[in-house]
Formats: C-alpha cells, structure tokens, sequence
C-alpha cells in the first residue's frame, strides 16, 4: 500500500476513523449514528471529511483503500 494513502488515514480524527469503519462494514448513515450515539446529520459531516482527506470520489473507492491499508469488517 502507499504511504501516501497511510498518511491520509494518519489525517483522520478518531472519530471519523470509527465512523470509516462503520461504513467499511457497509453501515448505512442511521445505522452509524444509532451504534455511535450521534445524529444522522453529524454521521454525514463525518463521512464527507473521511472522503475529503481520503481523496476518494466514490464509497466503493474509499473501501477499497481502507481494506488495502488493513482496515477490516468487524466480523473478519
């Protein structure tokens, strides 16, 4: 993997490192919000910042960076 793409991960709050997470396991926005105890909207403003500091233009783009740096599902 690029150093480049673990220095745009090393660039994410916890916060939007849990919320990565959720969305590598395929959560949707409410289900993310409900198991962090925050609202939908702010499930939103997280996973926009994750796309922007990522620089993935798409969902399926940012997984698949995230599996490839070693981000797994939960349930793996």
């Amino acid at each position: 993997m690029s150093p480049e793409v673990l220095e745009r991960l090393s660039s994410l709050t916890p916060r939007e490192r849990d919320v990565l997470q959720w969305l590598v396991e395929g959560k949707s926005n409410k289900v993310i919000a409900f198991e962090l105890s925050i609202s939908p909207r702010t499930v939103e403003i997280h996973r926009a910042r994750v796309m922007e500091k990522m620089r993935a233009d798409s969902l399926p783009s940012l997984v698949r960076m995230a599996l490839a740096a070693g981000i797994t599902p939960k349930g793996e």
